[in-house]
């Protein structure tokens, strides 16, 4: 084998190396927010864990431009891009508002993996909003991942009592919102750092003029630590990290599949930490949703390859 071959595989390995190494501490970054959640929310509202979280995302992918020197390029945007960066802003917020009234009301591994079925309605609005056509055989393993959620929810009952119908409402609902900012933020002419960052920072100022008016602005000292640590584990840190993750890779798919351990790693924490019993309906209900997933995005793939 040519010296000069052996130079390129060798990067390549190097490249796929970090890949994986920004992937996982996506993915370990992730697996505990749901955690941070339900012990930030035992202290802060969820309009207050909006504003910290935002603020300290904002914060901390200012500092990211500035040292990249790509500040001044907020200078230059134009009105269309100013607009499409608050449009997404308003509806983060609104969506992490929902998604925090459904953690306050359920347990967290209730809330979590249904949450996690985002991607599933994400498929069905694309063939709305973006006219992606959806084949009967994603359909169907759609509806077998979605009954996961069924699972899940009609198994808690035996341990958690009766689950909350304002939740589990919410909870369904933050996956319609997801969604909708996904499909909004795909037709956002923004770059994706620049929009991120406008995008955090009009969730706080949305978040503190709703705490102004509520007179909810006064914020409890040792509530501020969990807030922080969701700005910065579940908003800003993974997203860098993912991104590059993406640029490393010499497969994407390699690197997307990780994100399913997520919330079998967040059992573990949720155990760990808030002492949830994990019930049993929680972990196949959970397993039918990847798996159905999973299946959904090879039939995707394969129509796509046809």
């Amino acid at each position: 084998m040519p010296a000069l071959h052996k130079r390129q595989i060798s990067r390549q390995l190097s490249r796929q190396t970090r890949a994986f190494g920004y992937a996982g501490l996506t993915v370990l970054a992730w697996s505990t927010v749901s955690t941070a959640f339900k012990v930030s929310l035992a202290v802060l509202t969820p309009m207050q864990l909006i504003f910290v979280s935002m603020a300290t995302a904002a914060l901390f992918l200012l500092g990211v431009m500035a040292v990249t020197g790509r500040l001044r390029s907020l200078r230059s945007l134009n009105r269309r891009q100013w607009g499409s960066g608050v449009l997404l802003g308003l509806m983060l917020c609104v969506y992490y508002t929902v998604l925090f009234v459904a953690y306050a009301h359920l347990p967290a591994q209730i809330a979590q993996p249904v949450n996690y079925t985002w991607g599933l309605i994400l498929s069905l609005l694309s063939c709305v909003f973006l006219r992606q056509r959806l084949s009967v055989r994603e359909f169907a393993w759609m509806l077998v991942a979605y009954s996961g959620v069924v699972i899940i929810t009609s198994g808690a009952g035996s341990t958690f009592g009766p689950l909350s119908g304002i939740g589990l409402v919410c909870v369904i609902a933050s996956t319609v919102l997801y969604a909708l900012y996904w499909i909004a933020s795909a037709k956002s002419p923004l770059e994706p750092l620049t929009g991120l960052t406008i995008c955090f920072a009009v969730s706080c100022l949305a978040a503190g003029l709703v705490l102004l008016v509520q007179g909810e602005m006064r914020l409890p000292l040792k509530g501020l630590p969990g807030g922080i640590y969701v700005g910065l584990f579940e908003l800003a840190i993974p997203f860098l990290c993912w991104g590059q993750a993406l640029r490393l890779t010499t497969t994407v798919s390699r690197i997307t599949t990780l994100s399913f351990l997520v919330p079998f790693l967040a059992l573990f924490w949720v155990s760990l930490i808030l002492h949830e019993p994990i019930v049993r309906t929680t972990v196949l209900g959970l397993a039918v949703i990847i798996c159905g997933t999973i299946m959904q995005q090879r039939a995707a793939a394969a129509k796509k390859a046809s």
